[in-house]
């Protein structure tokens, strides 16, 4: 007899019918947004201050330039997320910001690399335009980065597609991270070498900087651009505009952190980015100067071999988490890898290169990547279930100004790491490179060379540390989340909670969001003299205010639980 092999059943793939799917391609396009996300900050805190200590301009001052285009983000960013909130059209909240954004940042990259230098410009002079440019690349990132990081949470209402996107989004973080590195790297080498390097033939200084211009211009403006053109926000907005207040921006500021969830969140997305930061900074000056004419694998020590098998290492662990976050809790996808991040800190502080073989160098990088892909991961997939606690407690679903207070927490935070790296090197006595020539070896003293072995191995150990106790403290678990949802669009339907189930809510928002329950009726237990609420027979068809609006049998359920939770809140005095 001949066995026959039962059919398989075909694969369901009715969930692509679905409005809240979204296709493979659109993720794709959604990544490629992530180029600016991962390699424009790469480029910004590693390139840049390398770029202007090799112009001539003093580490110090190179630093403070950086902290003071942070610092005007902390005005921009604000006013972005609002105006993206509040942004009504047939193109979206977030699109078309984005594209603007793009179209921006190509120009602006290329012309803050143009070589004004060789055309007779003083150190004083190229100083100035280093701080108009840089500060008008920071207005032009603002303008497309706050509109994309808020559609990590419009791109659709379903969990496992945002979760699917967020992924995508990362691996092309991950790989635009890399390129931020290793391209300039290439672009040395065929500096140096009088036949050129690899495809690249023999360049001048000015071709090398209007190279990386070109090319990273490209890269950041035209994925955004791309992003803009091909993802749908499946999310609209529901609640009216609002109109600009200055006490309500200033107010923006505070909001987004009355929310326990969110701010536990930015501990660790700030702490473990603070190291990136720093690492990107320093990179090069460790592999350069530290570990100056060392060879590995008959090759002079670069930045390469820190940041390839850091990127290569992360990239593995991006699956991983991705498999562990389902299985168990986002927060312990973020911090599983984070032991190996801390050893890897100890090691770089105590590896002198007067003993240490240079191998050790990759092997620390691995370790830093086993911790990194997951950090780096996380707190993107992680935001969304923050805005979502924050929906539920308040009904209102603000992810611009969420998204703008996360963008400059990192921002301002790795200005003042990258400044603290300039303010500590130059008193010790870092000697900065004049000639414009990136290749050029300019020998720094012993206490400069063990000031950046500890600089960067102290803050892996310090503030991964952080991030690591902050993880325990994030409480938003899968099952919690799925409670949230439901009461969100409870909320939406006009659904009448049960008392079991506003118990439950309630219960909720104490624990994720803040002991006080904004969005529900506690204030009458607190001693408010009174709540207003609007009732409409029909709230679909009124005139104004339908969406806060309240049915007649849905008010009187209501009072019925407003005495029964001012009773319960008294019995607490």
């Amino acid at each position: 007899m001949v066995s026959r092999k039962a059919a398989k059943p075909a694969k369901d793939l009715s969930y692509r019918l679905s409005p809240d799917y979204v296709p493979t391609k659109e993720k794709l396009a959604y990544g490629c947004g992530a180029f600016m996300d991962g390699g424009g900050v790469a480029l910004m805190s590693c390139v840049m201050l390398k770029y202007m200590t090799t112009m001539g301009i003093a580490m110090s001052v190179a630093s403070t330039i950086m902290l003071v285009a942070k610092f005007w983000d902390a005005i921009t960013d604000p006013v972005m997320g609002f105006i993206s909130d509040n942004t009504r059209g047939r193109f979206g909240r977030r699109k078309p910001y984005m594209f603007a954004g793009g179209v921006l940042l190509l120009i602006g990259i290329f012309v803050m690399f143009m070589p004004i230098r060789d055309w007779g410009v003083s150190v004083g002079g190229f100083t100035a335009f280093i701080v108009i440019m840089y500060i008008l690349w920071n207005t032009f990132s603002t303008i497309a980065m706050v509109p994309y990081c808020s559609m990590a949470s419009d791109i659709s209402p379903s969990f496992k597609e945002r979760n699917n996107a967020n992924t995508v989004k990362l691996v092309f973080n991950a790989v635009a991270s890399g390129l931020a590195y290793v391209l300039p790297l290439l672009f040395i080498e065929a500096l140096i070498k009088e036949d050129g390097y690899l495809f690249m033939p023999n360049m001048s200084t000015t071709e090398f900087w209007l190279c990386l211009s070109i090319i990273f211009g490209v890269l950041f403006g035209g994925g955004l651009i791309v992003c803009a053109i091909f993802v749908k926000e499946r999310i609209k907005a529901t609640a009216p505009k609002e109109k600009f207040n200055l006490k309500q921006f200033f107010k923006s500021y505070i909001t987004p952190y009355k929310n326990r969830s969110y701010r536990w969140h930015i501990v660790m997305y700030v702490s473990a980015f603070i190291c990136l930061d720093m690492i990107s900074a320093l990179a090069v000056y460790y592999a350069t100067d530290v570990w100056h004419g060392y060879k590995l694998f008959d090759w002079d020590m670069s930045s390469l071999f820190i940041i390839a098998p850091l990127m290569v290492s992360a990239v593995l662990m991006f699956p991983l988490a991705r498999y562990v976050m389902d299985k168990k809790s986002k927060q312990f996808a973020f911090r599983m890898g984070l032991p190996a991040y801390i050893i890897a800190g100890v090691l770089l502080c105590v590896m002198d290169p007067s003993w240490t073989p240079p191998i050790l160098v990759p092997i620390a990088a691995i370790l830093m990547g086993f911790g990194f892909g997951g950090a780096q991961m996380m707190p993107w997939i992680i935001f969304p279930d923050t805005v979502d606690v924050g929906q539920m407690a308040t009904g209102e679903r603000a992810t611009g100004t969420y998204s703008g207070m996360m963008t400059l927490a990192r921002k301002i935070a790795g200005a003042i790491a990258v400044g603290l790296i300039g303010w500590i090197l130059d008193p010790l006595g870092y000697i900065s490179n004049d000639s414009g020539d990136p290749t050029k070896y300019i020998p720094q003293s012993e206490t400069v060379l063990l000031a950046i072995r500890l600089i960067m191995g102290l803050a892996i150990v310090i503030f991964i540390s952080i991030a690591f106790y902050a993880s325990f403290r994030y409480k938003i678990t899968n099952k919690k989340l799925a409670r949230v949802r439901y009461f969100i669009e409870a909320r939406k339907a006009g659904t009448v909670l049960s008392d079991e189930e506003e118990t439950e809510r309630t219960a909720l928002v104490h624990e994720l969001y803040g002991k006080q329950d904004p969005g529900g009726w506690v204030t009458a237990a607190a001693g408010a003299d009174g709540l207003m609420i609007e009732v409409h027979n029909d709230p679909p068809h009124a005139l104004c205010d339908g969406a806060q609006s309240l049915r007649p049998e849905q008010f009187d359920a209501l009072m019925g639980k407003v005495k029964k939770t001012a009773q319960f809140f008294k019995t607490l005095d």
